[in-house]
């Protein structure tokens, strides 16, 4: 498969990417934090397809999320990405040319799936939250 279709498959999938928001009271101040997901796409064909016997084919899809955090004080950004990811499968027969849809389905199918990696990434990445904001703080006033 090109690195076109890649590219094209992967901008598909990324039109509606979910983001879950919270707010984080610390040091006398209001932070917004955001959590989006990153979501990475591919497609695979795997098996042959000769000409008089019956076709093996599979397109195997795969969807990566991982999860970036954004810390925001009005001014400032703080950007990391939050370890752990979560990947989606689906296999179809045959090839996997043409299969545009297919993956951006795959993405939207799992939209609940996804929205709820973002929630328990921001519940297990409150400490760390507030460890990169004081190292902000104190990077800042040296």
């Amino acid at each position: 498969m090109s690195l076109l279709a890649l590219t094209a498959f992967a901008a598909a999938a990324t039109a509606s990417v979910p983001v879950h928001s919270v707010a984080l009271d610390h040091r006398g101040g209001t932070y917004k934090v955001d959590y989006r997901a990153a979501v990475e796409t591919r497609a695979r064909t795997i098996g042959m397809s000769a000409g008089t016997r019956p076709s093996t084919q599979r397109c195997i899809m795969t969807a990566t999320v991982s999860v970036d955090r954004i810390i925001a004080d009005g001014g400032h950004e703080l950007h990391a990405r939050v370890p752990g990811e979560k990947t989606f499968t689906r296999n179809l027969p045959g090839d996997c040319r043409g299969r545009a849809e297919q993956l951006t389905a795959l993405v939207e199918d799992r939209q609940p799936a996804i929205g709820a990696h973002l929630a328990a990434a921001a519940a297990s990445d409150r400490q760390h939250a507030l460890a990169a904001i004081d190292a902000a703080h104190n990077l800042a006033s040296n």
